[in-house]
């Protein structure tokens, strides 16, 4: 499932709240050219753009994945049905748990050779994050840290600290990414209107 089916629904839900894309535009600090064209299917947003959206109509992400299949979401979540969404630069997030999880959120990020979550660090909000690398090998910055994660490694951090995560290999990385309380997280990929805060430090060797 892409997230490009996501746009329509939304639409519907935002003017069933009589909502404006202007007024939208306000709540979430998004473009309205932007939102426009997201709801209209023409572009994908970033799961940090659709968590404001989503808060900006009281709803949640899940909730919404579930409205764009036919029967929702159930305790079990198959591989073949998890919503995809883009991330950072040649990556790409899988939700892993099913809705109605108000504590912590699992996701599965995918890394393709030369990938990473994004040019620069980033930081957000007060939540608690662990990686465990699944495949792969990937680096991990934290601040000035710098980190060399194999597979079956795991590394935890707050959200606050700037971070980053990049392919350190020459294959593609799979990573189990666990954040706690859920919330909006990670760079934009297509687009940069999220208000993901970000500062540039050195790359990883």
């Amino acid at each position: 499932m892409s997230n490009e089916d996501i746009g329509p629904v939304l639409r519907r839900m935002r003017r069933g709240a009589a909502m404006t894309l202007q007024q939208m535009s306000a709540a979430t600090g998004l473009s309205q050219s932007f939102l426009s064209q997201f709801e209209r299917g023409r572009t994908q947003a970033s799961i940090s753009s659709l968590r404001l959206i989503t808060d900006a109509l009281g709803m949640n992400i899940h909730d919404v994945f579930g409205a764009v299949g036919n029967d929702g979401y159930s305790a079990v979540v198959r591989a073949a049905e998890r919503p995809l969404l883009p991330f950072g630069d040649r990556a790409i997030k899988s939700i892993v748990g099913s809705r109605g999880l108000s504590r912590f959120e699992m996701l599965e990020v995918v890394f393709e050779a030369g990938g990473s979550t994004g040019h620069g660090q980033y930081a957000h909000g007060h939540h608690e994050e662990m990686i465990v690398v699944l495949s792969g090998c990937v680096g991990v910055e934290l601040g000035e840290d710098r980190h060399l994660l194999d597979s079956g490694d795991s590394l935890s951090f707050h959200s606050e600290t700037p971070h980053r995560v990049v392919n350190a290999g020459g294959e593609s990385a799979r990573v189990l990414w666990v954040v706690s309380p859920p919330g909006a997280h990670g760079p934009a990929s297509l687009d940069t209107d999220d208000g993901t805060r970000r500062q540039e430090l050195s790359p990883l060797p």
